[in-house]
């Protein structure tokens, strides 16, 4: 008999738990679902919405939980139940990280119709804009320069290219530039003639390869020129780079079919592990398998450490060495070098040749 009494007060119990919500002794509004951030700087750090609920019911409200569908967002909520006509938060917390649109969601849990709730935020991280160091990263005093060096890529033996690197003066006087070392064959002047305080310009360089002196300019050019800050010469310069090639834009079908063309049977030699100061020489063998001869115009290396000898030029069907040799003395740590030919083959102007190994102290 008590047990049939226990069962029945529990019934009624739920029955009445169900009668309050039909009747919505419990419901909660959010004054909005979904929060659009716009656009937000990838460098702004983590950005807070907090989405505003009234306690439309009769009874208080508690927020049970609060899920986030990513691990980016980070919710919190009122803690203390909301009483009747009083008002709580869910937040969402979003911390950017790559640049692009995003759109997460958080799922509320709770003791009120309707639950759960889903909730929404989005918007667009973008770019930071660069600052004036990270945008002109090259500095001499007031005046930065976007790059150290300014290239001008590929150009035919006999033409003219020009091209330019931006410049800014982030000081408080004027700035003229001048600029010596400047080869016969280049012009380097700025536009404008003088920077004004926090103005941006340009130095422009211009390389005409038909006033270059004999020998003629070929292969990689890489010129350093200073550069004179207001009449005084200080550590600044700019390295004015280019690769010097043939025209081959003048060359018809009939040409390239009597060219010359260059194989490498090896390119790369692991010198392994060496002492520092020891000597390394690797030769390496090229063929003309064209049908004219083969023209060594240049042969380059970044490092000073390296010694190119190479023939000017290989017969048709001929086979020759290309020596290069190494001397390790103030190189350390695991090295990669590289040599490149610069030749007369239209299909393939250059070959590049590696040195690689460890040089220990």
């Amino acid at each position: 008999m008590k047990l049939r009494c226990l069962i029945t007060a529990g019934l009624v119990f739920i029955a009445g738990l169900a009668l309050n919500a039909q009747d919505g002794a419990v419901t909660i509004r959010f004054d909005k679902d979904v929060h659009d951030f716009g656009n937000i700087d990838q460098k702004a750090g983590p950005q807070t919405y907090e989405f505003q609920f009234t306690n439309t019911g009769a009874q208080p409200i508690i927020i049970q939980n609060v899920s986030a569908s990513c691990g980016c967002t980070t919710p919190g909520w009122s803690r203390e139940p909301i009483a009747p006509g009083e008002r709580g938060f869910v937040k969402a917390t979003y911390n950017p990280s790559g640049v692009m649109p995003f759109d997460k969601s958080l799922t509320v849990y709770s003791n009120a119709r309707p639950s759960p709730v889903v909730l929404r935020i989005k918007g667009r991280v973008v770019a930071a804009p660069a600052s004036v160091d990270e945008e002109y990263p090259q500095a001499f005093g007031p005046l930065r320069l976007r790059s150290g060096e300014l290239s001008l890529a590929r150009i035919a033996q006999g033409a003219v290219k020009r091209d330019s690197v931006a410049i800014i003066n982030t000081g408080d006087e004027p700035l003229k530039l001048t600029f010596n070392n400047v080869p016969k064959y280049m012009t380097v002047e700025m536009t404008p003639a003088t920077l004004q305080k926090n103005e941006k310009g340009f130095i422009r360089a211009t390389l005409n390869t038909a006033k270059a002196a004999k020998p003629q300019l070929w292969g990689i050019v890489k010129q350093p020129v200073n550069i004179v800050v207001n009449g005084k010469q200080g550590d600044g310069k700019l390295i004015v780079a280019a690769t010097v090639e043939d025209d081959f834009g003048k060359l018809t079908p009939a040409d390239y079919e009597k060219a010359p063309v260059i194989a490498v049977a090896n390119s790369t030699h692991n010198f392994n592990t060496v002492k520092q100061g020891e000597t390394i020489t690797a030769e390496f063998e090229i063929t003309n398998t064209g049908k004219s001869p083969l023209l060594i115009r240049q042969s380059y290396a970044e490092c000073p450490c390296i010694k190119v000898t190479a023939p000017s030029s290989v017969k048709p069907d001929a086979k020759a060495v290309v020596k290069v040799v190494l001397k390790t003395l103030g190189e350390s740590g695991d090295k990669f070098y590289s040599v490149m030919l610069t030749t007369n083959a239209p299909t393939q102007s250059t070959a590049t040749f590696m040195l690689t190994g460890k040089i220990n102290d």
